[in-house]
């Protein structure tokens, strides 16, 4: 085993981990080969083995950086109060923003420099170098507590929606054991999805560029360019906000680039297939960057050949199938748009859940045959059939494809890498620390729901617990190795809800949550942790930093969100003054209506309309195991990857194909030609410009909606409204309604 960088060794990781206002001499530049930038290391060698990892990590540590400072948890703290507090508000809201952690990321920097710079040195500032662990650690706390905590839907939905009464307790607890039981569930994890090194997590290597190019003035002349990684980002940071105010503002007809469907605009079918909003986006191109990473996050960071899978996918089930049903009218689809995700009656109109409600959320069977049974379009059809195709068959291709490396990891025979053997000189998190986490949450989630009555048994609730612990490691791996999420538990807890608690809508939106919400802020944690792996943090402090950060945001937004629904009259109604809807409580309350009133067994239990997309649970198991024999005899089929087929389907609708086409050219201009062809060049660059893009959108969408859109309103004129008055956009159908007013089975034959 090669020997691990000496900690007395510094000069390479001093110039890493120094700020840019140092004084260091950029001219002596290094060359980067493509051959060294493309070249796999064995797991021995002084570097991380993977081409992607050493572009943006180096493999040195300093043991004596201070990271657990005042000005860390300071600032961390104050980042996090006002980030998921401003969000919270702000999610009430339609049209909404986001503060995301990437503007924090941003902001920290110089907060954090100017902190270590001005203050007397001491106790309050132990330095005059704001360093890279601090700011990765703020970072880490901004990111697993901007999102809007997903219960505060149910808490709208429930005061707002349901007319219940707030009460403090009930709604404290369900904020933080949501939030926290993700958080219980990553340490556990982090044997297979943090240690291995080939657990990469490419969304993480953004961040880790971003880190590096404001702390480092290290510079490598990479095919013919010396401009530093600083300079780049700066370039297209600034180009890229100020391009945003077009396609984000002042001309939003370059983000639906349907221009086809402006020259016609009431030709049906090609605005359905050539259409953005409702279509099938066969007009490829977008100008609007926000829009590319819409459906999947950023092309950039997504291997060549998983990207195939992603278009392949798309193309396949949205380009091909999708039309086929359409136009010969199965599930009487053809009277209904082609995408969207509305549920609609046998008029064409969207559904109206209170017209088959009986005020104790129970279903007016009388009504419902009077009134319709519930329509899906087409593509949202196909996606739910997508969708239990992988729930079953992602558990076959980790078996397969993964099993004897997951076995191996469990008996702590894995290879480490120099990463792996630098973390070795901290201390780890005992397991059960993370357990009794675990454990501590699944206690209060049953006393949340048992004292105040949501009707949730304790059965339903360790249920809901198990879900998330059995699909957790599975999703996880094909999220770090592809940065493709494939956590579909959404819509197998409403399947389950749906069918258990039937007749009790609470109950069902508490399952859905606990179990989706899970996974999907878990592997937050999980990515955070393996950030924190490549800057070598010790995971104490981590554990720290992400279990508070996440409890205080909790809080906060819970706090917001009680403080909205029932001190300022008017908000969640259709006219609300600033426009505070409570957009995501409406559609919680909807969904829990339509799945835990209504139920699945009325759409897609056997001999129902959709009743044929159970055959979807079979498939998924199905198709991976002949494409893995099929890869024992043709190596190249294993570049198919079908729970990242599946998966990176779960947001259409309301994402459509020109998320998919144009996400899919950036992947191959950069990860297919740009790769292969200039390594070095996009060793140096790639994940750099990968952050400037996502910074730009995020801060320029910032200051739109504060400066211009807030105080000013939208811009109305063609290039903002054309897209909208096409068929397209007016989600006009392909076949009229019959003379009978309606369409499907005949009334009063339904049950």
């Amino acid at each position: 085993m090669a020997d691990i960088p000496q900690r007395d060794e510094k000069p390479q990781q001093k110039e890493f981990l120094q700020e840019p206002s140092l004084d260091i001499d950029d001219s002596n530049y290094s060359i980067l080969s493509d051959r060294d930038a493309a070249e796999i290391l064995p797991y021995e060698a002084d570097d991380s083995p993977f081409p992607e990892v050493r572009a943006v990590v180096r493999p040195v540590d300093d043991v004596h950086l201070p990271v657990s400072t005042v000005r860390m948890w300071t600032i961390g703290v104050i980042f996090t109060i006002v980030g998921s507090g401003l969000n919270q508000f702000f999610s009430l809201r339609q049209p909404s923003v986001t503060i995301s952690a990437l503007v924090a990321q941003l902001v920290a920097f110089p907060v954090g420099c100017a902190w270590a710079k001005w203050l007397p040195l001491g106790w309050l500032n132990p330095d005059r170098h704001f360093n890279i662990k601090e700011h990765a650690l703020i970072t880490i706390m901004a990111n697993v507590s901007f999102g809007s905590a997903a219960a505060t839907q149910i808490i709208e939905a429930m005061v707002k929606f349901y007319n219940m009464p707030s009460q403090g307790g009930f709604e404290i607890l369900l904020c933080i054991t949501t939030q926290l039981f993700g958080f219980g569930l990553a340490g556990m994890a982090s044997r297979w999805l943090v240690g291995p090194a080939t657990m990469i997590w490419p969304q993480v290597l953004s961040n880790a560029a971003l880190l590096s190019t404001l702390h480092s003035r290290a510079n490598v002349v990479a095919d013919g360019w010396s401009i530093t990684r600083l300079r780049f980002f700066l370039f297209v940071f600034a180009g890229g906000a100020i391009w945003y105010f077009a396609p984000g503002y002042l001309f939003t007809g370059l983000s639906t680039f349907n221009f086809i469907c402006w020259i016609v605009p009431t030709n049906v079918v090609v605005n359905q297939l050539f259409g953005q909003t409702t279509g099938l986006g066969m007009s490829i191109l977008t100008f609007d960057w926000a829009q590319v990473v819409y459906a999947n996050q950023s092309p950039l960071l997504v291997p060549f050949w998983a990207g195939l899978n992603v278009i392949g996918s798309f193309a396949l089930f949205f380009w091909l199938i999708c039309p086929i049903l359409y136009y010969t009218n199965t599930w009487y689809s053809a009277y209904l748009p082609m995408l969207n995700s509305n549920t609609f009656d046998n008029t064409g109109k969207s559904y109206n859940t209170s017209r088959v409600m009986n005020h104790d959320g129970t279903v007016n069977v009388e009504a419902y045959r009077e009134y319709s049974p519930m329509f899906l379009p087409a593509g949202y059809a196909v996606t739910y059939g997508v969708a239990f195709a992988n729930l079953t068959g992602i558990f076959v291709h980790i078996a397969l494809y993964h099993g004897t490396d997951l076995w191996e990891q469990w008996k702590g025979r894995d290879k480490k890498d120099v990463h792996s053997r630098l973390m070795s000189s901290y201390k780890d998190v005992p397991w059960w620390w993370f357990a009794a986490v675990t454990i501590l949450m699944f206690a209060l989630s049953i006393v949340t729901n048992e004292v105040w009555h949501t009707g949730l048994p304790a059965w339903a609730v360790l249920l809901a617990f198990v879900l998330p612990m059995i699909y957790f490691i599975p999703v996880g791996i094909i999220k770090a190795v592809t940065n493709i999420t494939s956590n579909q538990l959404n819509l197998i807890t409403e399947f389950i809800g749906g069918y258990a608690f039937l007749g009790r809508p609470v109950a069902n939106m508490a399952f859905k949550f606990y179990g989706y919400v899970a996974v999907s802020q878990g592997l937050e944690f999980v990515a955070d942790m393996k950030l924190a792996h490549y800057l070598h943090i010790a995971p104490r402090t981590l554990f720290l930093a992400q279990g508070l950060a996440t409890l205080i945001g909790a809080v906060v937004q819970c706090g917001v969100t009680v403080f909205m629904i029932t001190r300022i009259d008017g908000v969640c109604t259709p006219d609300a003054n600033g426009g505070f809807t409570c957009p995501h409580g409406r559609v919680t309350y909807s969904s829990s209506l339509i799945w835990g009133a209504l139920g699945p067994g009325r759409n897609f239990s056997p001999g129902q309309i959709y009743g044929n997309l159970l055959w979807f649970f079979l498939a998924g198991p199905l198709v991976v195991i002949v494409t893995y024999l099929i890869g024992r005899r043709w190596k190249q089929a294993n570049y198919i990857s079908w729970p990242v087929a599946f998966g990176a389907m779960s947001l259409v609708p309301p994402a459509t194909g020109i998320s998919f086409s144009s996400w899919w050219i950036v992947n191959f201009i950069f990860n297919g030609l740009i790769k292969r062809r200039r390594p070095a060049w996009w060793s140096k660059y790639n994940y750099v410009l990968s952050a400037a893009l996502d910074c730009a959108v995020a801060v320029a969408t910032v200051i739109i909606f504060f400066c211009i859109t807030l105080p000013a309103g939208p811009l109305h004129w063609w290039g903002n409204t054309v897209s909208a008055r096409t068929a397209d956009g007016k989600g006009t159908p392909w076949k009229a309604l019959p003379e009978s007013g309606y369409f499907g089975p005949r009334k009063g034959t339904w049950e």
